[in-house]
């Protein structure tokens, strides 16, 4: 059975990610960090990886594409994931006398509305949703509750005391899924992109002049500065291409017009 890292604890919108994605022919192992994901994967503890890398309210998960540029790792398949945040709590546990609520930080910011329509309650930062229910589930106080997913109450013995608490209801994060190897070979599908622009005026438009002339949907690009380079940027695209597209010819010109180009992977978009 092949092992999948993800950040997080058991029950974790990773891991319910992990299980639609694969099924229950994968072990998920959780990790404290992103970072001790694609540090898991790259020194081969574990087959497969998962992290999240946007969210439909809050954006990029910005420490993820960093993690892109500094490891090694393939992207096979991506899964959009409807996220329910829920206040959990004790049977009984009465709102108003909770004082603070432990999440995630990327949980919390998308729960923005809950906490101004409950201004006494602090929103604490842990570092998993899961985590943090198993948490105040340990600790037997009135004043403490969690947001996590409707299966973190199920397995940690607790009861939902709101539901529902994300900002908008189509709230939703794109997972990918990752292993150490070549691309897959699609006639058709995604694929994902990180690239530098030389350092000259116009390098930038002319890369997406040659993705807007080869007719491919861009359907993502995110700029993150190179630590190293100040004020300099790496850019990463998503592009859906066809059987109509040269993808081979067209990454070759790409690479003439870049001043680094690495493919992320080829897989089949998300559906």
């Amino acid at each position: 059975m092949k092992k999948v890292a993800y950040q997080g604890t058991k029950a974790s919108f990773s891991e319910i990610a992990i299980d639609r994605f694969f099924g229950s022919d994968v072990e998920a192992i959780g990790k404290v960090t992103f970072q001790d994901v694609f540090e898991s994967l790259e020194r081969k503890e574990v087959e497969l990886a998962a992290v999240p890398i946007e969210n439909s309210l809050i954006g990029p998960i910005v420490e993820n594409f960093d993690l892109f540029h500094r490891f090694e790792a393939t992207i096979i398949g991506e899964l959009c994931l409807p996220i329910e945040h829920c206040l959990v709590g004790r049977k009984n546990q009465r709102i108003k006398e909770i004082k603070k609520v432990f999440s995630h930080p990327k949980a919390l910011a998308q729960c923005t509305s809950f906490f101004q329509e409950h201004p006494w309650i602090e929103p604490v930062v842990h570092f998993d949703t899961a985590g943090a229910v198993q948490e105040i589930a340990k600790r037997a106080d009135p004043a403490l509750a969690a947001i996590g997913s409707r299966k973190t109450a199920e397995i940690y013995l607790l009861e939902i005391l709101k539901a529902h608490l994300e900002d908008d209801r189509t709230n939703t994060t794109r997972f990918l899924f990752l292993r150490k190897s070549l691309a897959q070979n699609l006639d058709e599908g995604k694929c994902s992109l990180l690239f530098t622009a030389k350092h000259t005026p116009g390098t930038l438009a002319e890369v997406l002049q040659i993705l807007a002339q080869h007719n491919l949907n861009l359907t993502q690009i995110v700029s993150r500065p190179i630590r190293e380079k100040p004020f300099e940027y790496l850019f990463f695209v998503d592009i859906l291409f066809s059987r109509n597209n040269d993808l081979k010819t067209i990454l070759s010109i790409l690479k003439e017009k870049t001043e680094m180009l690495k493919l992320l992977g080829i897989y089949e978009p998300s559906k």
